[in-house]
């Protein structure tokens, strides 16, 4: 059954550190939209480099938060939703270039939102290559390990709307009501992470809710692969993604997904400990027990239980239905 709310109001939220340029193109790809009915909200993690000067000097509607440091995509984001005042929160990286029908196509899917529909999936291309696909949604293997759907396919392979696990932070529409509902301690988002993963962790804690997500291809926006997170040196993205999939494991898994995702997770601990030495150890210690005390807090708002979830939505690198996503 379909909602008969009126149309769904929209703010977007973008986090920012020290990308001016960048920026700066994403906004007025924003500016360009064939639906102007929207908030934008730009966080700003302490930039240094003119971009809180520059939204005001060009793109004076914008709201703007200064968080006066770099507190990580996930608190930037967390900040953002609070901010925000619509219906729908469109999540987008400020490398990312949206469409000119991108908000009008993100509005019709929430107005025709079935009440527990609650995130929705853009087409994301790559910059460097409009005609292939960084990302439909985000998939999840049985052995703990995730990866975007459709990655470097080429577009014409990746057109048809379905149901996903869950969407990518870069381009994801998310219910505003679902994300009230699903908020941690540690926010929306989980502010511990820093960033990446953090998306995956609360699609998964969405689809424990009992929430849906889906793939909105008609919806469209161009990113610069990694464009803002090679700032942070070559090892970062391996480290942020092995470090936070465990803490998402812990949290949201089974306990016989965390099982069968152990050799994983080991085989991570193992590249952790070589590249940075024991002194890793305490923290990932610590980190592993905030997990496994925010455990509690998921279970409580689980609808759907994990292991359904887990059989549904989690795929082994030999499935065949691999192919197709």
């Amino acid at each position: 059954m379909r909602e008969t709310s009126p149309m769904p109001s929209l703010s977007i939220v973008i986090v920012n550190w020290n990308a001016r340029d960048g920026l700066s193109t994403c906004l007025r790809a924003l500016d360009a939209q064939t639906d102007p009915d929207f908030e934008t909200i730009v966080v700003d993690n302490g930039s240094t480099d003119g971009s809180v000067e520059m939204i005001a000097a060009d793109h004076p509607r914008v709201r703007v938060i200064q968080t006066g440091e770099n507190l990580g995509f996930a608190e930037g984001c967390n900040r953002g939703i609070t901010a925000s005042t619509a219906d729908w929160v469109f999540l987008l990286n400020n490398d990312a270039v949206a469409d000119r029908g991108l908000v009008a196509a993100l509005r019709a899917r929430a107005l025709e939102a079935g009440p527990r529909d609650g995130m929705f999936q853009a087409r994301i291309l790559f910059t460097q290559k409009p005609d292939h696909t960084n990302s439909t949604g985000i998939l999840l293997f049985s052995n703990g390990k995730s990866r975007d759907r459709d990655f470097d396919k080429p577009r014409s392979q990746s057109e048809s709307g379905d149901e996903i696990f869950c969407p990518t932070a870069g381009a994801a529409l998310y219910r505003r009501s679902m994300l009230d509902e699903v908020r941690l301690p540690t926010g929306f988002l989980d502010r511990t992470y820093f960033m990446y993963a953090e998306d995956l962790d609360l699609g998964w804690r969405c689809r424990l809710a009992g929430w849906r997500a889906w793939y909105a291809p008609e919806a469209v926006v161009h990113h610069a692969f990694q464009g803002s997170s090679r700032r942070h040196g070559p090892n970062f993205v391996v480290l942020q993604c092995m470090k936070n999939r465990w803490r998402t494991l812990l949290k949201n898994a089974s306990v016989g997904f965390l099982l069968r995702s152990l050799p994983t997770s080991l085989s991570d601990a193992a590249v952790l400990l070589r590249w940075n030495g024991p002194a890793i150890l305490p923290r990932a210690a610590r980190g592993s027990l905030e997990m496994l005390r925010l455990r509690p807090e998921v279970r409580c708002r689980t609808r759907v239980a994990p292991r359904s979830v887990e059989q549904q939505w989690s795929f082994s690198r030999k499935d065949p239905r691999i192919g197709s996503r």
